[in-house]
């Protein structure tokens, strides 16, 4: 295997602290801009199937103001959302980065129908869409493969893993 990048994602304090790890790996630092997370449950090692499905679209930044309100809306609508895990976005430099997870396939097509008009703004001058990758088991990502050729996305299946927490 050869390792193309490597990134952390998190608070400004906390990549501090990985500042010279990040350094010595050539490793980016997305400091967290905006965001939420309904992790609130530590279940050890979840014995169930898991579902989660996540989301990871590179944007680069071409006009930060007009960014700002729909990144805004993008964070309201998502949070309305029963399927959404966690949701926010990180930035480094002019890049911008959604972390984004759901419950299962169903509910990344959920939300998609939900900031459809989120993306088209936010495509629409203030950002342009660098990549977007759907990760998930093969079993949900069945569910996404015409969302997913719509949108250039590629597709990525678990191979091994666990969850620790669960949708409070």
């Amino acid at each position: 295997c050869k390792l193309e990048s490597i990134e952390f994602h998190g608070p400004a304090s906390e990549l501090e602290k990985l500042k010279a790890t990040a350094d010595s790996l050539g490793a980016a630092c997305y400091a967290v801009d905006t965001g939420f997370s309904f992790m609130n449950v530590e279940n050890g090692h979840a014995a169930d199937p898991r579902s989660l499905c996540t989301i990871h679209p590179y944007f680069t930044i071409l006009d930060e103001a007009e960014a700002r309100d729909v990144i805004d809306e993008f964070v309201a609508r998502s949070r309305t959302e029963a399927g959404c895990v966690h949701y926010g976005w990180t930035k480094v430099g002019d890049k911008l980065f959604c972390r984004e997870g759901y419950t299962d396939g169903d509910a990344v097509l959920a939300h998609l129908g939900n900031v459809g008009s989120c993306i088209d703004k936010l495509l629409a001058g203030p950002c342009k869409l660098d990549r977007i990758e759907f990760h998930g088991p093969a079993t949900e990502l069945e569910k996404l493969k015409e969302t997913a050729a719509n949108l250039g996305a590629a597709l990525y299946a678990h191979d091994a893993g666990f969850q620790r927490y669960e949708k409070a």
